[in-house]
């Protein structure tokens, strides 16, 4: 499922996203979970990795990954829903991490907040999740 996407186009509007909320370190999700199965490529300024897209919201992505980058690095990320025909490509703000345990039955990964993204692939996400039963966070 992995591909890339042509970013540029002049008819193509994006999204800026901020915080989730009012305090720039505040880690409240802004925007119910899904859960998916989606491979998924991302870039930083000087690697290239993959991984894989274990749940989804309008807001962002958490992919499993053993490729792990530092809190507040940027990565540009490209992934397609099954029910989307072109790839899908956002520039995202890591802003947590899940590491290796031998202990742990989950996936090392990266939680990733969408910093900007097309208003379409936010569309195709929504149009993707409506109807999903989304995933609970115990607090």
């Amino acid at each position: 499922m992995t591909a890339t996407a042509e970013t540029t186009g002049s008819c193509r509007q994006k999204t800026t996203v901020g915080p989730a909320s009012g305090a720039e370190g505040d880690n409240r999700r802004s925007s119910p979970r899904y859960r998916v199965d989606l491979d998924v490529t991302m870039a930083s300024e000087h690697n290239f990795f993959q991984g894989f897209v274990e749940n989804i919201s309008g807001g962002g992505i958490f992919v499993a990954t053993h490729a792990l980058r530092s809190i507040g690095e940027t990565v540009e990320v490209t992934f397609t829903l099954p029910t989307h025909d072109q790839a899908l490509a956002a520039v995202c703000e890591v802003r947590w991490l899940r590491t290796y345990s031998e202990t742990s039955d989950v996936p090392p990964g990266m939680g990733l907040r969408f910093l900007e993204i097309d208003e379409a692939a936010v569309a195709a996400i929504e149009a993707f999740t409506h109807g999903r039963a989304p995933l609970f966070y115990d607090d």
